[in-house]
C-alpha cells in the first residue's frame, strides 16, 4: 500500500471518521523543525571603522565612464 492508495481511501471517508484520522496522525507524527544555519557573530566595529571603510571603499574610487 503506498501513499496514493491511503489518500483516496481517507478521501470517501466521512467527515467525522476524517476529523478522528487526522487527530490521530496528529498524535503519532511530528515533523521535523527546520534547522536554522548558524550566523557568523559580527566582529566589534567602532564607528571610526566604519568611517574609514565607507571613504577607503565607496567614496575614493574614481568613476570612469
Amino acid at each position: 500500500m503506498n501513499a496514493n492508495d491511503v489518500y483516496n481511501v481517507a478521501k470517501a471517508l466521512p467527515k467525522e471518521e476524517l476529523d478522528k484520522l487526522c487527530d490521530m496522525l496528529a498524535i503519532n507524527y511530528q515533523p521535523k523543525k527546520a534547522i536554522k544555519p548558524k550566523k557568523k557573530p559580527l566582529p566589534d566595529f567602532t564607528v571610526d571603522d566604519g568611517i574609514r571603510y565607507l571613504l577607503a571603499n565607496h567614496f575614493n574610487k574614481v568613476k570612469t565612464a
